[in-house]
């Protein structure tokens, strides 16, 4: 099949999760079917680097003046600011805008199949006599939902406002679709409820074969670790909660720990947290896996977001202990207690953290537990297998070609 992918954010270089995912699934297809990207592309970014990292896809690059996931531009906010005059989200046009006038120069005679990643790109202008796949990378009103809750009141009523216009473009896109990828059972089920017409799960994962088993005896003693895209909001609300409220309970009970914050373009309103006695912003690294390699802990303490963390997956996969909340495990199937610590208080998260910090043993047996679950349940070699399936029996069923 001949199948064309629109993103808004281009796989290459891979450094978020929504990224991975694309870059990974994508290769996964590549495999049987004939693709074409059409992708918002970061000025910074070479495309002709893109192009020879992503072979043998074809690569429509769109300048984009911005990167999801990052702080604002004024690009994004002109595009931003078209939700005032129309009846769209502002999610929708800084997702969809710039591909707009790209996608009006194609030859739709090319494709058999419309593939677009995020679900709100589902409403973008695309000829009806393809067949529309969404992956549905979050469920994004949720995560507004639950930023709503954390946020002050000004900031509250307009992201309240900009979630109900995205649960209606999401459930609108999911409907349209003749098949939605999702990547949990949790927003499968949402999504069913919502009748879209075909829902398959095909969850992150966690390249195995590239991500070493680190021995947990290298790790540095007492020494905690953040990592995770450091532009995205949730994660830098989790950050700050852990060092305001966590943070004083376990340097309490453990005055040697120390927390190091990884991740890529951390804002100003992280800057502070260095001056606190213990804590440390390392900011952008080269690699995290040296980070990983040092951590005794990883955190990962999420409060808002939709979806399913690769950074725990990652952690899984390195055989590095984890602690994280009920949000933040949500759609993996992990066990607490089992595989991953999971605290959903800030009392409850500290001792987590100090008790795994206390035992060797615990350490150990939650690290080599997670590693076999990734292996089993969350290779991306596997899971590709799996895409390939369902595009298999969707072509059959739809009789594409």
């Amino acid at each position: 099949m001949r199948i064309l992918v629109v993103s808004p954010v281009l796989p290459y270089p891979d450094r978020s999760g929504g990224a991975i995912r694309i870059a990974q699934l994508l290769r996964a297809l590549a495999r049987e079917h004939e693709l074409t990207l059409l992708a918002s592309k970061p000025a910074r970014v070479d495309p002709e680097e893109a192009r020879a990292a992503l072979d043998p896809i074809t690569l429509i690059p769109v300048s984009a003046g911005w990167v999801i996931g990052e702080g604002p531009t004024t690009a994004k906010r002109l595009w931003q600011a078209r939700s005032l005059v129309s009846s769209r989200s502002a999610l929708y046009w800084i997702l969809a805008g710039p591909l707009l006038d790209a996608l009006r120069r194609l030859d739709w005679q090319r494709f058999d199949i419309v593939q677009v990643e995020y679900s709100l790109l589902g409403l973008l202008p695309f000829p009806r006599s393809l067949p529309l796949v969404v992956d549905a990378h979050n469920l994004e009103y949720r995560v507004l939902e639950r930023i709503s809750q954390r946020s002050g009141w000004l900031r509250g009523l307009w992201v309240r406002r900009e979630c109900q216009r995205v649960r209606r473009e999401e459930i609108t896109a999911w409907r349209q679709a003749a098949l939605c990828l999702a990547v949990s059972r949790v927003d499968a089920e949402e999504m069913r409820r919502f009748a879209a017409r075909r829902v398959a799960v095909i969850p992150n994962g966690v390249d195995v074969r590239q991500t070493p088993f680190l021995p947990l005896d290298a790790a540095e003693p007492d020494h905690i670790v953040f990592v995770g895209n450091l532009r995205y909001w949730p994660n830098v609300d989790g950050v700050l909660w852990f060092v305001r409220k966590v943070w004083p309970a376990v340097r309490a009970r453990i005055p040697s720990a120390r927390f190091s914050i990884v991740g890529y373009d951390p804002p100003s309103a992280l800057g502070m947290l260095s001056a606190i006695e213990g804590v440390r912003l390392v900011g952008t690294v080269p690699a995290v896996t040296p980070w990983l390699a040092r951590a005794s802990v990883i955190v990962v303490p999420l409060l808002a977001g939709s979806g399913t963390r690769l950074k725990i997956l990652e952690a899984f996969a390195a055989g590095r202990p984890v602690v994280t909340t009920s949000l933040g495990l949500e759609g993996i199937d992990a066990e607490p207690g089992r595989h991953v610590m999971v605290a959903d208080d800030a009392a409850s998260f500290a001792s987590a953290v100090v008790d795994l910090l206390a035992s060797s043993q615990r350490r150990a047996a939650l690290a080599e537990a997670a590693r076999r679950l990734v292996e089993q349940l969350y290779d991306w070699d596997r899971i590709g297998e799996q895409l390939r399936a369902v595009y298999r029996a969707f072509v059959g069923e739809e009789r594409i070609g």
